[in-house]
């Protein structure tokens, strides 16, 4: 009788101890269950929000639902994923059939990214899940929800410091600028405006400048006396790094100068760009 106690007792502490081994080496975070659609944990509206969570074995797969409006703009980034294993990113519409959006499905741990211009307001789902079944219970991903477009300003002087034109419609000499190592510009800024800057004098009426990205090749001209240039369009999605060139000409008959001549650019850049 005895006997038969003590190794009741000797079995029941063995699987107490296998219990904590694999509580030990597994964490269930506090969005589970979500590992289906169904079950996908709802963010509600997506700006900032940001995820703590774990992959606990080699079936699970996080899925979170959110809310997005058609226009936004938005990253989701995972990141500090585990060493050893590899997890990948994955986007869906919250539709009949679950259609794919996009996916992100680099080596390793790297870190992964889906960028999304929102293509119809409604529910969108992102699902973290293991490639190769590698995970770690104890080891917590970062999943972010990321406004990425941001937008700036910035001032160039242009040289030769003064341009002159003798009138008639002739067109003045180029002054320029090499903006393709400004590191106060971010990288990958696109142009939203410009505006032609610094004095011409005399004042004369018909006086036109002109500007010349050199990624695009194409003379834009302002308005008769203005400094902004109407048909630069965001649309045209042309790079604020990179060379440009100034000239102007008036359709007066007498000469003129433009001196400190500046281009002030309204640009917008993606600040995830290259992550």
């Amino acid at each position: 009788m005895k006997k038969s106690l003590f190794l009741l007792m000797v079995s029941l502490f063995l699987m107490a101890i296998s219990a904590m081994s694999v509580s030990a080496n597994v964490y269930e975070d506090e969005y589970e269950p979500n590992n289906s659609f169904a079950e996908a944990y709802d963010l509600g509206l997506w700006k900032y929000k940001t995820i703590s969570a774990t992959i606990h074995s080699e079936s699970d797969r996080d899925y979170y639902k959110f809310y997005a409006t058609k226009g936004e703009q938005l990253a989701i980034h995972l990141k500090n994923i585990p060493a050893n294993t590899d997890y990948d990113l994955y986007l869906f519409k919250d539709s009949y059939g679950y259609p794919a959006v996009g996916s992100s499905e680099r080596t390793g741990n790297q870190n992964e990214i889906i960028r999304l211009d929102v293509p119809e307001t409604g529910r969108y789902i992102a699902v973290v899940m293991s490639k190769d079944g590698s995970f770690d219970g104890w080891g917590f991903y970062r999943l972010e929800f990321i406004d990425r477009m941001k937008s700036g300003t910035y001032t160039a002087n242009l040289s030769p410091a003064s341009i002159s034109s003798p009138g008639q419609g002739v067109v003045s000499p180029i002054a320029a600028v090499n903006l393709a190592n400004v590191s106060a510009i971010p990288d990958g800024a696109i142009v939203r405006s410009v505006s032609a800057e610094g004095t011409i004098s005399p004042s004369l009426g018909h006086t036109y400048r002109e500007v010349l990205n050199k990624e695009e090749g194409v003379w834009h001209t302002s308005v008769s006396g203005g400094t902004l240039f109407p048909d630069l369009k965001h649309e045209l999605a042309l790079p604020v790094k990179t060379t440009w060139n100034v000239r102007y000409y008036s359709l007066a008959w007498s000469s003129s100068t433009w001196r400190s001549p500046q281009l002030k650019f309204n640009y917008q850049y993606d600040s995830t760009y290259g992550w």
